[in-house]
């Protein structure tokens, strides 16, 4: 018959090769298998802290497991390595995947560099949650931040990651704020990376020109030249010049 062909056998299943077709869950079969994490986790705590944080440990793993298997599926195993393209990563594409559309907004916090907001209105898990008043502001959100963490932290980016209702005008449910605070290290590497073009134009100017290396001294002439606020490292290799290659390993 024509259009029909042999369906290829594969021995193992890891063989298979990852479907990008459309996957959809029911948001009624979702929303009971999370009810029953929620109400089995509340049955190993004694107050919502400790709740929230199970539930963002849950998340955890789910965001570690989707962050690697969307590396390997849309990005040929890289991962992102600058602050703005994991956010925009997170906001975008692992939203996408995991909601079916955007976040609503991604946002800097106005007080604090190292702090970013993604907002959503209505969060697939506290859309169809009704919190008991003995229960305060206990947050199902927890969970998304949970996969928020693990992502950030699988690709390379630790950050403290905690979920917040916030008021809104005219609106009888809060939004859910999804707040990301960046540890030290990953804004000096930030830094580090934000080399100017002017310098690394330099760079590139001097290694061309120079096909046995020339001297050391002239490289470095050539980069003080040029005024800069941020902090760099160089290392020399036998075959080339590289800039702050030892904050991405």
């Amino acid at each position: 018959m024509i259009g029909v062909g042999k369906i290829k056998q594969y021995s193992n299943v890891l063989d298979k090769p990852l479907s990008k077709g459309k996957q959809e869950v029911s948001s009624s079969a979702f929303a009971f298998l999370f009810s029953e994490l929620v109400q089995y986790n509340q049955t190993q705590v004694d107050n919502i802290a400790e709740l929230e944080r199970r539930l963002e440990d849950a998340g955890y793993a789910v965001g570690a497991r989707v962050l690697e298997l969307l590396c390997h599926r849309d990005k040929g195993n890289r991962r992102e390595t600058r602050l703005l393209g994991i956010l925009s990563f997170v906001h975008s594409t692992v939203w996408k995947v995991l909601f079916g559309k955007v976040a609503d907004s991604l946002e800097k916090g106005t007080e604090h560099e190292d702090e970013y907001m993604i907002s959503e209105k209505e969060l697939l898990v506290n859309r169809f949650i009704s919190i008991p008043k003995d229960m305060g502001t206990f947050n199902c959100g927890a969970f998304v931040a949970g996969i928020v963490r693990g992502v950030l932290d699988g690709a390379g980016f630790p950050a403290v990651v905690t979920a917040h209702f916030v008021p809104m005008e005219g609106q009888h449910r809060p939004r859910t704020t999804i707040l990301i605070k960046f540890g030290e290290e990953v804004l000096r590497r930030e830094a580090r990376l934000a080399v100017p073009c002017d310098i690394i134009g330099s760079l590139f100017d001097f290694c061309v020109c120079s096909s046995e290396h020339g001297n050391f001294n002239d490289l470095v002439k050539a980069i003080i030249a040029t005024p800069v606020d941020v902090k760099y490292t160089i290392s020399l290799h036998p075959n080339s010049f590289d800039l702050g290659q030892d904050e991405l390993s």
